[in-house]
């Protein structure tokens, strides 16, 4: 995967500690459509540091990828490790973390039967919204994906080419879609104590910009943050509660847990990625070392809290 050119650097991976391999690659491969473009037993001193374990630490790690879309790609990472514990303990849904995976679907009625039959739990059945002037409509759904990861399912509903969803279904249809019909990750969500203190390390350090910034919702009100690269995928959504309290899930979000554990983004330089963060005085949580990765090779690697919420982040160098 090589670092996107001008325009930002949109979400690379979505990072997953999973409890059932074969349940997992079950979704995102059998369901989502994604290919698997790697698979790795990982161990050794460096891979332990990285993510704070002990020196004899292994995991069978797992790399999808949609098709040749270097962006919204999973790494899948079974941690073998009687210690791990799910981050969703009770089945949150309101927290402070990383918070849920979207994906457009073609058809989202059809994949509501379809996962319905198949076991999984919808928060609700799929409810169109229209969005501000320029937006248009989508249709959407919330269920509850492997390893307590909630998963958003959108169909885009708009087909009029001047409308943001308009434009993005005519790409999806037409470049973004799996062979089931599946985006990989169009946004990654990510619940935060305060914007203003986690959109910098986005937008100065990975160069995203903003492409929405406003309170929605009717009863809890939270402010959404949108933040896009070079590409229509890979999106990042920060919300913050603006008027309910939401729990803190950020101290269980560690390896070796089950569910949501980092966003990754390639970066041009790790060196200055870690000179960004002393500078600005961002929590490094491992500095930048060589790990291997599967279908990526020996790859430069640091992970950072996000200084909005604590969230790990994940940066990748050549």
């Amino acid at each position: 995967m090589a670092a996107p050119g001008a325009g930002g650097s949109p979400l690379s991976i979505a990072v997953i500690g999973v409890d059932n391999m074969a349940e997992s690659l079950g979704f995102y491969q059998g369901i989502v459509g994604m290919d698997v473009i790697g698979e790795e037993t990982l161990r050794g001193l460096r891979f332990a540091g990285h993510w704070r374990m002990p020196p004899e630490t292994r995991v069978q790690a797992v790399l999808l990828q949609a098709g040749d879309m270097p962006v919204g790609s999973i790494m899948l990472m079974g941690f073998v490790d009687p210690r791990r514990e799910r981050i969703r303990a009770r089945r949150e849904r309101q927290m402070i973390g990383l918070m849920n995976l979207n994906f457009y679907v073609a058809d989202i009625h059809a994949a509501y039967r379809d996962l319905s039959a198949k076991g999984y739990e919808f928060w609700w059945p799929p409810k169109q919204h229209t969005l501000s002037a320029g937006v248009g409509q989508e249709t959407g759904a919330l269920l509850e994906g492997p390893d307590g990861v909630i998963v958003n399912l959108i169909q885009l509903d708009s087909t009029d080419e001047a409308t943001r969803i308009g434009r993005m279904r005519k790409y999806f249809l037409e470049e973004g879609s799996t062979s089931t019909g599946y985006s990989p990750v169009v946004t990654s969500a990510h619940g935060v104590h305060t914007r203003d203190k986690a959109v910098p390390i986005y937008r100065d350090l990975l160069g995203l910009e903003v492409v929405i910034d406003e309170p929605l919702g009717a009863e809890e009100r939270t402010h959404w943050t949108f933040l896009q690269g070079a590409h229509h995928f890979g999106k990042v959504a920060l919300g913050q509660p603006l008027n309910y309290q939401a729990e803190d899930l950020t101290p269980f979000a560690v390896a070796p847990n089950i569910g949501y554990l980092a966003q990754a983004f390639e970066v041009p330089s790790i060196e200055e990625a870690q000179r960004y963060c002393r500078d600005t005085g961002v929590e490094i949580y491992s500095p930048a070392d060589e790990i291997d990765l599967p279908g990526l090779g020996r790859r430069h690697c640091m992970l950072v809290r996000n200084p909005g919420s604590g969230g790990l982040m994940q940066f990748l160098g050549a």
